[in-house]
Parts: structure tokens; sequence; C-alpha cells
């Protein structure tokens, strides 16, 4: 598990570097600002048995949300059968599991940092009436003591947008999160600028 925590940790690093890459950062301060949220990890095992009355609309694995973290890795470790559904257009849409592949969900906190560029993504576990699953999933985040979340400046300066979230330390940011209920992406809705009501 240490060899294996240690190994995702580097992915997420590197991927958020080429997500600044991508983004077209030059500043080296905002690579770094980006890429930090990559420096704190825990790790979760989720085991979902078999339920004969499983539906969608009454009984779920994990309620939608969208995760609070700046990026998580997930594994499923069982590929038997497809658990996680991602929201697309307003339709929920299985994500078929690949052996050893892994499944990277943009979080809330990249999408507070990139302005919007990045999306997190809301997804939820269903539950199988014939097959158990177990996934594991590494959230990775900035460092309790580190400064704020918000808008990277170079995310604004380049088409001279305006921040549409707060800026927020990341103690108060870690508040909001656990007074926060599990539900869609309430906690995106927070820290808008100008919400805009949520799609159904």
């Amino acid at each position: 598990m240490e060899r294996y925590s240690v190994e995702v940790q580097r992915v997420a690093t590197d991927l958020l570097r080429v997500m600044a890459k991508n983004l077209g950062l030059s500043s080296e301060a905002e690579k770094r600002l980006l890429t930090r949220v990559a420096a704190a990890q825990s790790m979760r095992m989720n085991y979902y048995p078999a339920c004969p009355e499983s539906h969608a609309d009454k009984v779920l694995g994990l309620s939608p949300h969208s995760d609070a973290v700046g990026l998580t890795l997930l594994l499923q470790v069982t590929t038997t059968s497809p658990g996680l559904q991602i929201r697309r257009q307003g339709r929920w849409v299985p994500v078929a599991p690949l052996p050893g592949a892994l499944i990277a969900n943009v979080g809330d906190v990249v999408e507070v940092l990139t302005n919007g560029k990045y999306k997190s993504v809301e997804h939820r576990a269903v539950v199988s009436a014939s097959h158990e699953r177990v996934s594991m999933a590494a959230f990775h985040t900035a460092r309790f003591d580190d400064d704020a979340y918000g808008p990277l400046q170079e995310m604004m300066l380049d088409g001279g947008e305006q921040p549409r979230y707060r800026t927020m330390s990341v103690e108060d940011y870690v508040k909001l999160v656990f007074s926060s209920k599990l539900d869609g992406k309430n906690i995106m809705d927070a820290m808008k600028i100008n919400p805009s009501p949520s799609p159904p």
C-alpha cells in the first residue's frame, strides 16, 4: 500500500504538470501553485456488496458529488461490473472499468485554480444486483498550512477574464467542505462569485 501510494502521488503530480503546460502557464510560481494540489494524499478503499434490490433511483453506493480535493486517482479493483457513473449533459454515463487503469477525476480545487478551464467531475457509484465491487481512491490536495485557494492570475490575464470563484484560505475551505453535505456540486456553488442555477 505504501509503495502504491507513493507511485500514485507521483502520477498525480505528473498529471498536474501536464495540465499546467496545457493551460499555457508560464510563471514557475503559478505552475507550483497548481502542482501543489498533489502535496498531500489520503486513500480510501470502497466496498460495494451486491444488492438484489439495486435500482439507481433507490439504492446508491455513493451519492452524486464532485470531489472537494485537487485531483482523485481511482483504481477500479473489481472489473466485473461498472459502478462508477459521471454526469454528462444532464445524464448519468457509466465508466467501464479497465483492468489496471487509473481514472483521473478533476476535483473542485483544480476548477477553482483554473477559473473553470478544468471542471470538476460530478459522479456517483451504483451497486450491482449480482456482483460485489471494490475500488481504491487516492485523493490529492494541498497541505493544510498552504495559503489559499483562488483562481490563478494567469488564468485571467490573457483573456481579460474576471475571477469566477472566491479566494479562500485552505483552512476556511476545509471548514466549508466539512460543513457541507455530499450533494452534487454544492461546494462549487458556494465558491462561485456569481452562482448560476444548477441544471436539473
